[in-house]
């Protein structure tokens, strides 16, 4: 009983911190993004945007599960198979630097032969340039240190959260610095990229008690890692198409300056879902593994426990930008933003699919990571093989809607998985739908609000 008041005094603490920051990291980034959106135009973000992509892409398609690893293995604390996954880590951050640069020969090739669609952000003549600086970043922190992961699996966030918060306030400070005193273009927000990782990076080796991090090489904990992390890295893959597959496509059927506003959009649809996410990696996973160590029957009821929560948050925010997406688009950026509005109120029906995601930490959590990667490749196909057609049949609009929508065509393989490992409840993973509506009446007396108020 103590051991379980424990975890969950933990777990409880850990989810505050890890809220905290989070919070307090999307509103440094709205408060940097209406900074410098009225210091940049709109097809700078959408160029930035699309090096992302990249960058990204190379980054998940290289994820071998170091991570997960550490957090479920009982050897996470061995010092052996801790400075074993650091070497790894190093390996795989030179790994995607190479493959990043790559990208950018490619796309300045592919640019000069005219492969492009015209007028499509591919191409911009500095995107190859800005591709490659970006892939310092990957060999910056690969170099990390693994006490930022042995932080999660021991869910002690605080320490944790302050310096990813002070790294990220420092890059927005050189962003905005150097879009006045250096020159308004889109390396201002290259540089801070750049030294929001360098900050991260030192500071992960100097805030952290107990042993420094050193170059070893197991083979039993390579292959331990890897055993575990093929599923993982056929996951990435796969997620690394959902995740930037959207821009990847846009880039090339639309102009920066589109691609940009939808940027913009994605930032305040994708918050809570990227809250999820970040619950997935530092609590939810954690937990989900400590009580399938200790106690597997709680399994169910831990999971449950945690959707009515999400649920709840997720499906009220989804009535609420619904209603009210335009209002807070016009309210917070300048003219240029404001097509941001509808596409905010679409995006918003993505939140519907949040406890999917959570889904994914259980399955890793009892050891079947293939399940995420099946799921994954359904929603691969609706995206890469819709988002063009949808695009050539109806245009921009529709693709938004798609994008909103694609996650629903994975959800009855979801239910299926989780009634195979005993799980589900069918009843509990939808009752918390109509809060939907009740977000919906609070978007509509906040566009009332907000109307009296301009008036």
């Amino acid at each position: 009983m103590e051991n379980k008041k424990n975890l969950w005094s933990r777990v409880i603490k850990a989810g505050l911190w890890a809220l905290t920051g989070f919070g307090m990291s999307q509103v440094i980034r709205l408060a940097n993004n209406l900074i410098m959106t009225r210091l940049l135009v709109p097809e700078m973000f959408g160029i930035m945007a699309l090096a992302q992509v990249f960058l990204f892409m190379m980054t998940l398609i290289s994820d071998i599960g170091i991570r997960p690893s550490i957090i479920r293995s009982k050897r996470g604390d061995d010092p052996h198979f801790i400075n074993t996954a650091w070497t790894i880590q190093i390996i795989r951050g030179v790994i995607v630097t190479v493959l990043v640069l790559l990208v950018a020969l490619i796309i300045k090739f592919a640019n000069d032969f005219g492969l492009f669609s015209e007028n499509s952000a591919y191409t911009d003549p500095e995107l190859p340039m800005i591709i490659a600086a970006m892939s310092l970043t990957s060999l910056i922190n690969g170099f990390s240190s693994i006490n930022l992961v042995l932080a999660n699996r021991k869910m002690l966030l605080g320490r944790l959260t302050i310096i990813q918060i002070f790294s990220q306030i420092a890059g927005i400070i050189i962003m905005i610095a150097w879009a006045l005193f250096i020159e308004r273009s889109v390396w201002a927000l290259v540089s801070g990229a750049i030294l929001s990782s360098l900050i991260l990076t030192i500071m992960s080796h100097t805030s952290f008690p107990g042993a420094k991090s050193r170059i070893e090489w197991k083979s039993d904990v390579f292959w331990e890692i890897f055993h575990y992390g093929k599923w993982i890295l056929v996951s990435s893959l796969i997620s690394a198409f959902l995740a930037q597959g959207d821009r990847l496509i846009l880039g090339n059927l639309v102009s920066g300056e589109i691609l940009g506003i939808y940027a913009i959009a994605y930032f305040l649809a994708s918050a809570v879902n990227q809250a999820i996410l970040k619950l997935n990696f530092t609590v939810f996973f954690p937990l989900f593994s400590e009580i399938n160590r200790e106690s597997e029957k709680e399994i169910a009821s831990t999971y449950y426990k945690v959707r009515r929560v999400s649920d709840g948050i997720s499906m009220s925010l989804a009535g609420f930008l619904f209603v009210s997406g335009e209002a807070i688009v016009n309210l917070l950026f300048d003219q240029r933003y404001h097509d941001a509005g509808w596409m905010l109120s679409v995006l918003s029906f993505s939140l519907l699919f949040t406890g999917t995601s959570i889904s994914n930490a259980l399955y890793f959590s009892v050891d079947k990571p293939k399940y995420p990667s099946i799921k994954a490749v359904i929603d691969t196909v609706i995206l890469l093989g819709g988002l063009p057609f949808i695009f050539k049949i109806g245009g921009f609009e529709w693709s938004v809607w798609l994008l909103a929508l694609y996650l629903m065509g994975s959800l009855p393989l979801d239910l299926y998985l989780k009634n195979k490992l005993g799980v589900l409840n069918i009843v509990k993973e939808f009752y918390m739908l109509p809060i939907m509506l009740a977000g919906g009446a609070v978007g509509y007396l906040f566009n009332k609000f907000i109307s009296l108020i301009i008036s």
